[in-house]
């Protein structure tokens, strides 16, 4: 199983983007084998970023679509916010912040390891292998 970052979905789904055709195999590679996760950040970040940017009405077809693959979707509970707390402490020197400490609380509490990302401090956390297909 791997995280993908919300970095990745607006990537993948923004075809204005230069990044976009490096992400595209990768993406439904994983998909396809069933093997992609997010969590609620990554999901409300990358909805967030689809409406934004692509405006009302493609943001929220493209949003279906993301929200249609039935990917696991870890949920932020008080375990994850206890946790997310302990990480933010841990790495804020690497420059993780509370966003990114939520993906970290799920990897660990998940049994995660991949995080399919581009955000570099992520490459600082040891138990974290990033793929970045960028």
């Amino acid at each position: 199983m791997i995280l993908v970052d919300s970095n990745m979905w607006a990537y993948y789904f923004d075809s204005t983007l230069p990044e976009h055709v490096k992400v595209i195999k990768p993406l439904e590679s994983l998909l396809k084998k069933n093997q992609v996760a997010v969590n609620a950040t990554i999901s409300v970040e990358t909805l967030h970023y689809l409406v934004k940017r692509l405006g009302p009405l493609e943001g929220e077809k493209k949003g279906r679509v993301f929200l249609s693959y039935g990917m696991p979707l870890y949920e932020i509970d008080e375990q994850v916010v206890e946790l997310t707390l302990t990480k933010l402490s841990e790495f804020t020197h690497l420059g993780i912040g509370g966003r990114d400490a939520t993906i970290l609380a799920t990897m660990s509490l998940e049994g995660i390891h991949n995080l399919m990302t581009h955000d570099q401090a992520f490459r600082r956390i040891p138990e974290v292998d990033v793929v970045d297909p960028i």
